[in-house]
């Protein structure tokens, strides 16, 4: 179990203890424990949640899962001509390249020669 004690602390590891407890015991501890939850704690928690998602380019994995499809489709989207930006000896995908270049793929598509 780890716990980060302030922010200019590093993380300090504990030891881990097992209690069992009856559903009663439970209930009753519950209101406690969330009296003491750190309220910086979460916060942080979700500031590196929100850095992550607004993160402009990801890693092909990362990327085909922002998207919705499989790594075949983001691959064939490659081979189509989406935008790729290597960087640290891998290829990573902008999410804004790709919303434009559906955009583009969009325009291309539409009748009447757009």
């Amino acid at each position: 179990m780890e716990y980060v004690r302030d922010k200019q602390q590093t993380q300090q590891v504990s030891p881990v203890i097992k209690v069992y407890l009856t559903d009663d015991q439970f209930k009753e501890l519950v209101p406690s424990l969330l009296d003491r939850l750190s309220s910086d704690l979460v916060n942080e928690l979700i500031d590196k949640r929100i850095e992550k998602e607004q993160a402009p380019y990801l890693k092909q994995k990362d990327f085909a899962k922002w998207i919705g499809e499989s790594v075949a489709t983001v691959n064939e989207l490659k081979a189509q001509g989406l935008p790729v930006s290597y960087a640290l000896g891998t290829a990573r995908y902008g999410k804004q390249s790709y919303i434009d270049f559906m955009k583009s793929k969009e325009k291309q598509n539409m009748p009447g020669g757009f």
